[in-house]
């Protein structure tokens, strides 16, 4: 470890033998208090810390050592209220790494998406006067109508969902410097996460892919019971009691779904940070976070629910105002409402480059805390710091 590169944080190998065991939940640190560490670390590859040195941390009353905070986190498995507090002092630690990429990314994915919008419900809107004042209105000169402006808008979904997958990856990689107390420029966060984009795009893609097979596969099973159970409770003349049985059934159907697809989220939703901290494997990522958040689900969901309800919050809030000045336009002015509408689309992705470094912040430090918890990360974190 004497050579720990702290860019690299590599997971622990499988196939050494005399690697220590993962630390078990009954030696986490209590009240930011870090004790000793547990017999036989030092001979399992983790370098014993210093008891004490000028980094501003050493031996407390009682025998204990107070945890080091080189960064914006100390260096010893978190609260929750500490992901959430030391989210947010990423963002103030080093706000040009944290806001900058964000805002020019997602302002100019935004502007092209707007202009898009404003193209797309311009001619929908130019079209279906002309469709109206026609005397032959057919379904075949108004499905295209719809159809075009319906790709605009997918278009710039799809270039806002790119842009945020890169982004989250860059930012990250800046949450990692700053527990270490280093502030990376984002020209620095770049070189190091360039060539981590692609593999990046394909796990986002194949998470993706691997959440709507999953749930399409419980709507499949699920509609052929619905229509199992209805064909047996209805007959010739069905009751109320028929309907409502086939309405529950569709009911638990749609929870049972919610359910899953909130399972894959939480279990997956580390995934990026171990490809772009460890450097792994796009499935190999994958495996890294259901690893890491095994015997974790409810701790990662209360932490993502958490952060949601706070951006969700901050973003509600904004975006109240917002639709309250822009929604008045278009009842006096309807012609006015394709550039409301692209107007709209542009703030949105700027408030949402306000709130994506928090949330990307929030999943690097889950991310972080469950390693530290589980596989004595915040002793090489230490070296790394040189705490």
């Amino acid at each position: 470890m004497s050579n720990h590169d702290d860019s690299d944080w590599q997971s622990p190998s499988d196939d050494s033998a005399d690697r220590e065991s993962p630390r078990p939940r009954d030696d986490a640190p209590r009240f930011g208090a870090y004790g000793s560490p547990p017999p036989g670390r030092g001979d399992a590859g983790y370098p014993v810390p210093p008891a004490f040195n000028d980094a501003g941390w050493g031996a407390a009353p009682g025998g204990f050592f107070l945890a080091p905070k080189p960064g914006i986190i100390p260096l010893r498995p978190l609260s929750i209220g500490e992901i959430i507090s030391g989210a947010f002092e990423s963002l103030r630690a080093n706000p040009r790494a944290m806001f900058l990429p964000s805002l020019i990314v997602l302002t100019a994915t935004g502007a092209l998406s707007a202009v898009l919008n404003y193209l797309g419900a311009s001619f929908l809107l130019s079209r279906v006067d002309d469709l109206l004042n026609s005397s032959d209105v057919r379904i075949s000169g108004i499905l295209p109508v719809f159809m075009g402006s319906f790709a605009s808008q997918m278009v710039g979904a799809l270039l806002t969902a790119l842009a945020t997958t890169i982004l989250t990856g860059l930012l990250i990689v800046a949450v990692s410097r700053s527990v270490l107390g280093r502030i990376a420029t984002p020209g620095e966060v770049w070189e190091r996460t360039r060539g981590r984009i692609l593999p990046l795009i394909g796990q986002t893609l194949l998470i993706t892919l691997i959440t709507v097979i999953a749930d399409a596969i419980i709507v499949v099973i699920g509609v052929v019971l619905i229509v199992i159970i209805a064909a047996s409770v209805t007959g010739p003349d069905p009751g109320a009691g028929a309907i409502v049985i086939t309405l529950l059934a569709a009911l638990a159907l749609t929870v049972i779904v919610f359910i899953a697809a909130a399972f894959l989220v939480v279990r997956l939703s580390l995934a990026p940070a171990a490809l772009m901290l460890e450097n792994t494997g796009v499935v190999e990522g994958i495996g890294r976070s259901w690893a890491l958040t095994r015997g974790s689900f409810w701790r990662v969901l209360g932490i993502l629910v958490l952060a949601g309800l706070i951006t969700g919050l901050v973003t509600g809030t904004l975006s109240f105002g917002l639709g309250m000045v822009l929604g008045v336009v278009p009842v006096g002015l309807p012609a006015a409402q394709p550039l409301v509408s692209a107007v709209t689309v542009l703030l949105t992705s700027v408030l949402s480059a306000l709130v994506l470094p928090f949330t990307a912040a929030v999943t690097a430090l889950t991310y972080i805390d469950l390693r530290m918890r589980t596989e004595g990360l915040d002793v090489e974190l230490r070296q790394a710091a040189g705490v």
